[in-house]
């Protein structure tokens, strides 16, 4: 069996890995590994996500200098695109290109910065919530989240064009759109098991750019 390994900035993107894509990939010879970034340290505990890009450079070194990983990949939100990142202190007139195509230039430095053939990023459009808006796209959430927050969650995706067009402003990105439709919403559960319960084809099906990914990544 194939092993591969993803490297992300937090507990939910783990639980996504472990929970649906490793399932997935397993059915394909392939074991996932999902490694969390570490961005600081307190007395009370690890802080992951956000933070400075040399957190994740240094995490990313020395997966690629491990040999026995068949692929490497990489998920990062474009909302809140780390400090220091490839690719995000790069002048673009804001007209000149819309999120999907500042998202090909962010991938388009982070393969430049990091030319080993088995590495793949994926800077996710907006948030890796976009998965958890696919599922309820796909009918989940009925009796786990009220009735009205359900409502408007399909009315943002339907007029967005798609979950993965739902945007990154400080309100209305993903995650903040999930927490203000449920206040009881858990990252780390509720949208695991939403993903779970509609299943990764389903999801993927609404995501296209991250069906992309996922794709090469198993190959």
């Amino acid at each position: 069996m194939r092993q591969v390994v993803i490297l992300v900035e937090g507990q939910t993107e783990e639980k996504l890995v472990n929970k649906v894509l490793g399932t997935a990939a397993s059915m394909r010879g392939t074991y996932v590994t999902p490694v969390v970034v570490t961005t600081s340290a307190t007395p009370t505990g690890a802080h992951h996500g956000g933070g400075h890009w040399k957190h994740y450079h240094a995490k990313l070194q020395a997966l690629l200098r491990a040999p026995h990983w068949h692929r490497v990949g990489l998920l990062l939100d474009y909302y809140q695109y780390p400090k220091g990142a490839p690719g995000r202190e790069v002048a673009i007139p804001s007209e000149s290109l819309d999120s999907a195509g500042r998202q090909a230039v962010l991938m388009a430095a982070l393969s430049a910065e990091y030319s080993d053939r088995r590495f793949r990023p994926l800077v996710v459009l907006h948030e890796i919530e976009a998965l958890v808006l696919a599922a309820i796209d796909a009918g989940q959430g009925d009796g786990l989240l009220p009735r009205q927050g359900l409502a408007e969650l399909r009315q943002a995706i339907s007029r967005a064009g798609g979950p993965e067009r739902v945007n990154d402003g400080p309100s209305t990105a993903p995650s903040k759109r999930l927490e203000a439709a449920d206040p009881g919403y858990m990252k780390t559960v509720t949208g695991p098991l939403l993903v779970s319960e509609a299943r990764l084809p389903a999801v993927l099906e609404r995501c296209p750019t991250f069906k992309a990914w996922w794709e090469d990544f198993l190959t």
